[in-house]
C-alpha cells in the first residue's frame, strides 16, 4: 500500500546503508529527495547512487565534500560542465550506451528507485517530460520513492506509472530543473548546420541531439522550409521548428515528435505538456536499432570531439579524462544503417577554438573509441562532406583530410598512409 510522507527525510526513512539507489535523470531529478539522501549520508554507509544525465548543478552536490567521501556514484554520463571530469575515486564511469540501460539495471536489481510524477489522475501518473531509464527502475525496484510534483506536466506516450507501483509518495511544488545549454553565436557551427540540413530530405525521421550543432541543424532546416519527424529529445530549439510547421507526423494521424527526454526549458515542458504531438517513450522504445530500423529515410545526427583518419570516434574524453558519455550514438547510427534509405551523420568543427585540428592522424593511446570506423557513414564539418561509405581505407582517409581545416591538411598529408 502507497504511503504518503509528511517530509523528503520521512519519505526515504527505508533506505538502508549499503543500498543501491537509482535516481531518475534530467529534468525528472527527485531534487528534494535527492537533498534529503545527501543530508542523511551520514547515517547511510556503503550506499551507491546510479543515474545518468541530471539537470541542475546543484543537483551534484552529491559529488562534492563532504557527501564524496559517503556516497558512491556509478554514472553513464559524465556531464563535464559540473563535474569537471573525475573528481576522485567516489564517482565512476558506466561505459554503456543508453539502450543498453534497461538491461543493466535488470541486472543490477536497485534496491530503491527515486522518481518525479505528476499528480494522479484514475490510479494513474505521468513522468512527463523524462521517461528515459525511470520505468526500468521502478519493475526492478525494492522501493519506488516518487516525489509528486504538480509542476510536472502529463504526456502522452508510454509515460504513465500506475500510483500502486509507487511504495511512498512525497507530494512538492516546485519548478522543473531546465536543461539550460549556453546559446553559442558561432558561424563556424551555423554554417555546419546549413550543410547538414541539406542533407535531410523531407519527411525524414530524424535522431538530433543536444547542442550548438543540433541547434544550428535544426535552424537550417527551418530556413530550407522542410518538414521532418523527430526522434530521441525534445529541446528549445525543436519546439521553435515545430510551432514553425517544420515537423510531420511519423504515420498518418501520430506524433511528430517521439522522445526519451526533454533536454531544455519551460518553453520545451510547456509544449509537452498534453500535446499528442509528442509521445514520450522509454530508452527501450527510442534507442532500439530494431524499431529504428522499420522507418524509411531514418537519419540520424550526431556529434564528437575527435575523429581520427581511420574514421574512429572519440566522443566522450579530453586529454584522456572522460568528460562526456557514450549516450544513444551506437543506437542511432546502427538503426540509421538498418532504415530503408537512412543515413548517419557525424558533424564536428574542423578545428578547436584553440586552432587544433580536430581531424588527427590517430586517436591517442587511451583515448576512447565511441564509434568504430565501420559505423560511420557521411562525416561534415564547415569544409564540406566526406561520404566515407563504400570508400576504401586509403580513399577515406583522403576524403577526411578534404574537409579538415586548411591549415592542417599538409600536416595529415605527410601522415602514415
Amino acid at each position: 500500500m502507497t504511503r504518503q510522507a509528511d517530509s523528503a527525510h520521512d519519505a526515504i526513512a527505508g533506505i538502508r546503508p549499503g543500498d543501491k539507489v537509482v535516481i531518475a535523470g534530467c529534468s525528472g531529478v527527485p531534487a528534494s529527495l535527492l537533498r534529503a539522501l545527501m543530508e542523511k549520508s551520514h547515517e547511510l554507509p556503503g550506499v551507491t547512487l546510479y543515474s545518468g544525465m541530471i539537470s541542475g548543478p546543484s543537483n551534484y552536490d552529491f559529488i562534492a565534500p563532504p557527501y564524496d567521501k559517503r556516497l558512491r556514484y556509478v554514472t553513464w554520463h559524465m556531464p563535464h560542465a559540473y563535474m569537471k571530469g573525475l573528481p576522485g575515486p567516489s564517482v565512476e564511469f558506466l561505459p554503456i550506451s543508453w539502450g543498453r540501460i534497461h538491461r543493466f539495471l535488470r541486472d543490477l536489481q536497485p534496491d530503491v528507485a527515486l522518481i518525479t510524477l505528476s499528480p494522479e489522475d484514475a490510479g494513474q501518473h505521468s513522468l512527463g517530460v523524462s521517461v528515459g531509464y525511470h520505468h526500468s527502475a521502478i519493475q526492478y525496484a525494492r522501493t519506488v520513492i516518487a516525489e509528486v510534483n504538480d509542476q510536472m506536466p502529463w504526456s502522452f506516450g508510454q509515460s504513465r506509472v500506475a500510483a500502486s507501483d509507487v511504495d511512498v509518495m512525497l507530494p512538492v511544488s516546485r519548478r522543473l530543473d531546465p536543461f539550460d545549454q549556453p546559446t553559442l553565436n558561432d558561424p563556424v557551427l551555423a554554417k555546419i548546420g546549413d550543410i547538414v540540413a541539406t542533407l535531410i530530405p523531407d519527411g525524414a525521421a530524424l535522431q538530433i541531439g543536444v547542442g550548438g550543432i543540433p541547434s544550428a541543424t535544426l535552424s537550417g532546416l527551418q530556413r530550407l522550409g522542410r518538414q521532418v519527424s523527430l526522434f530521441s529529445i525534445v529541446t528549445d530549439e525543436a519546439v521553435d521548428l515545430a510551432r514553425s510547421g517544420g515537423i510531420c507526423p511519423i504515420t498518418p494521424g501520430g506524433p511528430s515528435i517521439m522522445a526519451v527526454e526533454a533536454l531544455g526549458t519551460q518553453h520545451s515542458f510547456d509544449f509537452i505538456a498534453n500535446n499528442p504531438q509528442v509521445h514520450m517513450l522509454p530508452s527501450t522504445r527510442i534507442q532500439n536499432p530494431v524499431d529504428l530500423s522499420r522507418l524509411d529515410r531514418f537519419y540520424s545526427v550526431n556529434s564528437c570531439l575527435e575523429i581520427d583518419l581511420l574514421g574512429q570516434c572519440n566522443s566522450e574524453m579530453l586529454n584522456g579524462t572522460q568528460i562526456s558519455g557514450i549516450g544513444g550514438s551506437t543506437d542511432f547510427i546502427e538503426g540509421s544503417w538498418l532504415s530503408e534509405h537512412g543515413m548517419s551523420i557525424v558533424a564536428l568543427p574542423s578545428a578547436t577554438r584553440g586552432g587544433h585540428s580536430r581531424i588527427v592522424p590517430m586517436l591517442a593511446a587511451g583515448t576512447a573509441v565511441t564509434l568504430p570506423r565501420h559505423a560511420l557513414h557521411t562525416v561534415v564539418t564547415e569544409y564540406g562532406i566526406a561520404r566515407l561509405f563504400n570508400l576504401s581505407a586509403r580513399d577515406r582517409r583522403d576524403a577526411l583530410i578534404a574537409i579538415a581545416h586548411p591549415d592542417h591538411r599538409a600536416e595529415l598529408r605527410r601522415g602514415p598512409r
